[in-house]
């Protein structure tokens, strides 16, 4: 029993990290624009006396524009993991995890009810010893925005995974972000992960950023699990570049 409680801690930590992180945006960077989203976060995740301590140190998605309707994406995610039973240390590693690189591609703008909208799909590489193309895993989804007022939008992503172990789920993200100023902004946001015959996993998460240039940007938030024992915090720093001279 006390296996099974672990490998299904380790699944969850590995949905959780591949595909419910904050809403991916409707539209695409700007053309010849590199934008660059460090993120660091820490989680924690419980299950009887069983507890997974997770940190990313941080993983890094860079995002460049092909077009004015294009870009391409690379994820690199840098994991240090703890596995604690009973308050000791039974595992530890620090690991480069499977590596993300897709695209996205703008549908088409906003038009009174009809909310902007993109396509992202991105392949999932394996960086294990024993690399098969048979276990690449993938991430589909269509991310949407509504602007309801000048100050307040709603965007929201519905997408679908196969990992590389050929595990199946869906997933959803709805996030309402307020700005207060060009500068300074709130968000809250509820994401999950679902099959066809449950919800596998229920979080909300709220958060803030500020705008100390229209290069360089800073969130922070926190989220909790609603139907499982899940907790994390972590910030995220975006750099954008312009690589046209």
């Amino acid at each position: 029993m006390t296996r099974l409680i672990i490998v299904l801690i380790i699944v969850l930590s590995a949905n959780y990290y591949g595909f419910s992180q904050t809403v991916e945006p409707s539209s695409s960077v700007n053309k010849n624009t590199l934008q660059i989203e460090l993120e660091s976060l820490y989680a924690i995740q419980k299950e009887a006396n069983i507890e997974l301590k997770s940190w990313s140190i941080p993983s890094a998605l860079f995002r460049f524009g092909l077009s004015e309707k294009i870009e391409v994406q690379l994820n690199t995610p840098i994991l240090k993991e703890e596995l604690w039973e009973n308050d000791h240390l039974v595992h530890s590693l620090n690991k480069f995890d499977d590596i993300q690189v897709g695209f996205s591609v703008n549908l088409w703008e906003e038009k009174k009810m009809l909310p902007e909208a993109s396509i992202m799909i991105r392949a999932i590489l394996p960086t294990d010893s024993e690399f098969k193309i048979s276990k690449l895993g993938k991430i589909c989804s269509i991310n949407f925005s509504n602007s309801l007022t000048k100050k307040l939008t709603l965007n929201y992503n519905i997408g679908y995974a196969v990992e590389t172990d050929a595990s199946k789920s869906g997933f959803y993200i709805a996030n309402f972000t307020y700005s207060f100023s060009d500068k300074m902004r709130f968000f809250a946001e509820n994401f999950g992960d679902f099959t066809n015959r449950k919800l596998i996993s229920q979080n909300i998460n709220i958060g803030a950023g500020y705008n100390f240039s229209n290069n360089f940007a800073f969130d922070l938030s926190v989220a909790n699990g609603i139907n499982h024992n899940m907790f994390y915090v972590g910030g995220i720093v975006t750099y954008v570049l312009s690589t046209k001279s």
